[in-house]
């Protein structure tokens, strides 16, 4: 065992309340930032693509971590059924273009969190645990 593991044991106990409220906080700063008017939206330099994808794989990978017990199909609607309704909001927000390609890159970027989360990154941690996922 690591030196981190009793960290991350102390972690663990207190992960459900942790990650679920990180969870909703960066369920919230994806609603605030794809409802604002783009003249107030910042913006990083990157495509709005990838802006898309990397938010929705941050946020749909602490998701997964907070919701283990769920299925992907569980975790992964929400993020799509979202990021679809935002887009279509976008049509009366002043300076914003929704567009297919941003929903796709949006979901994309969930299924992508989610996955990464089942299949690298919890086992990966349960076996530095001493743990079986």
């Amino acid at each position: 065992m690591t030196t981190a593991a009793p960290a991350l044991r102390t972690l663990l106990r207190h992960r459900n309340r942790l990650l679920t409220g990180l969870a909703g906080l960066l369920w919230l700063v994806i609603v605030i930032l794809s409802l604002l008017p783009g003249s107030e939206r910042p913006h990083t330099g990157y495509s709005g693509n990838l802006e898309h994808f990397i938010a929705y794989l941050g946020t749909a990978a602490v998701t997964a971590f907070a919701f283990p017990a769920a299925s992907l199909f569980r975790l992964a609607l929400p993020f799509c059924l979202a990021s679809g309704l935002f887009e279509l909001a976008q049509i009366a927000i002043p300076g914003r273009s929704p567009g297919v390609d941003n929903w796709m890159a949006s979901s994309l970027g969930a299924l992508a969190g989610i996955i990464a989360v089942r299949t690298v990154a919890r086992p990966l941690l349960m076996r530095c645990l001493g743990r079986t996922p």
